[in-house]
């Protein structure tokens, strides 16, 4: 599953912005499923929230 470029801005709203902007620094330019699985590594809660929010389960990107 790929993450489209159009729910991203959907996702972010719900991230950390200094954990959104570390990973930024860290992987740009990189894939959204990059971006999202590095920040559930730093954030693993949010993977929950992917899931309830979006239904997205991290073990699927």
């Amino acid at each position: 599953m790929e993450i489209s470029k159009y729910a991203m801005p959907a996702i972010a709203i719900f991230m950390d912005g200094d954990i959104r902007e570390q990973v930024h620094r860290e992987l740009a330019p990189c894939s959204n499923n990059e971006f999202i699985k590095r920040y559930c590594g730093l954030d693993p809660d949010f993977e929950n929230v992917l899931k309830s929010e979006f239904g997205i389960d991290i073990m699927d990107l």
